[in-house]
């Protein structure tokens, strides 16, 4: 799709929007049984420091970005209000796995939301709120406006929203396919203490992106396909009782910017949500600039890749060979069976198509 436009095009521009999830921790190292800071004001109105299922559970969220440097500037403004709000023993827990922690230390958020909170109590009754306090990186993403226009004018496509739908489900699609290269690079959720799990796991990549993570129960099945399928899916798994609620399907990548997934069908995606990524605990803002950097690349190359077929099964087999991967040991290589050559041949031919900094170059190099 990408091979089609002019070496001059902005390839680059996009908008960005950082959301980091991080529990506070008290001076024993356990999970912070104060409520939310009151210095932040009402959480319900906040557009940036929320909490997330736990009332000790931060969601810090950054405001739409032109650039990943920017969101990475806000984030950290962001951050330090939250550090500096805090009770003075606090501080944020780096780790996307949890301390030691208990069922009972897990007070879910005192919101206004009566709903919210009921949605909440469900959650723990379905899941356990054991893995509610798994935290982690949502890295949002829109194609610049004059970059999507242009590859509208390039297609074959009369209706604009038919065709950018098009363009962020080929996007889904390829991200869970190739998901597990991001878990390789960059799972950082390794070791689960004493009786977080009911299987131990011993040392792994990411527990977090791992069947143990955060996932539906194995009887949600909800296709990417197609967008009529997945709509479809969505509704049906609601109606069922399957799901309690349209964003109670986790899923690696979410598609945003409508209220339910059928007003996709008429308005279109706006952008998408990518959630697999951990907290990073060597950067203190949880993810570093050259994470930010290369992830752009590689969605990037998720449009360069050729559509998939036998969509279904493609992204059953991806989605084991991901927990295959998340699973094992950190030193541990690539299984046979998980071919990186495809997206790196792709996020190397976006450099030199487009002529990119040697900075993008270096970073699929490193």
């Amino acid at each position: 799709m990408l091979q089609k436009l002019l070496p001059n095009s902005p390839i680059l521009q996009a908008t960005f929007g950082i959301e980091r999830e991080s529990l506070r921790i008290n001076s024993n190292h356990r999970v912070a049984q104060t409520p939310h800071p009151h210095k932040l004001g009402s959480r319900s109105f906040h557009p940036y420091i929320q909490t997330d299922y736990s009332e000790p559970q931060l969601e810090l969220i950054t405001p739409i970005a032109q650039s990943t440097k920017e969101a990475r500037r806000l984030l950290g403004a962001i951050t330090d209000v939250a550090a500096r709000s805090m009770d003075k023993q606090e501080y944020l827990w780096p780790l996307s796995m949890p301390p030691v922690i208990s069922e009972e230390e897990i007070q879910i958020a005192q919101l206004d939301s009566d709903y919210e909170y009921q949605y909440r109590v469900g959650l723990g009754e379905r899941y356990g709120k054991l893995v509610q306090s798994m935290s982690g990186i949502h890295y949002n993403f829109e194609l610049g406006k004059d970059l999507t226009q242009q590859l509208f004018e390039l297609s074959k496509e009369t209706d604009f929203i038919a065709f950018k739908n098009t363009l962020y489900l080929k996007l889904a699609q390829n991200f869970l396919n190739y998901r597990w290269l991001l878990t390789y690079l960059y799972g950082a959720s390794s070791l689960a203490e004493k009786g977080f799990l009911t299987t131990e796991v011993g040392c792994v990549r990411s527990i977090r992106n791992s069947k143990y993570g955060y996932v539906n129960s194995d009887d949600v099945h909800i296709s990417f396909s197609s967008l009529q399928q997945y709509v479809a899916d969505i509704e049906q798994a609601v109606q069922s009782g399957q799901l309690s609620a349209e964003k109670e399907f986790y899923s690696s990548v979410r598609l945003r910017g409508a209220k339910t997934s059928r007003d996709y069908l008429s308005k279109g995606i706006s952008y998408l949500e990518f959630r697999s990524f951990d907290l990073n605990p060597y950067d203190p803002l949880a993810i570093s600039q050259e994470t930010l950097d290369t992830v752009h690349l590689f969605i990037l190359s998720l449009l360069w890749l050729d559509q998939l077929t036998d969509v279904d099964n493609t992204l059953a087999k991806a989605d084991k060979l991901n927990n295959l991967i998340a699973l094992s040991h950190p030193h541990t290589p690539l299984p046979n069976d998980a071919n990186a050559t495809p997206i790196l041949t792709a996020m190397k031919a976006i450099v030199l198509h487009f002529g990119l900094d040697d900075y993008y170059g270096q970073l699929i190099a490193h």
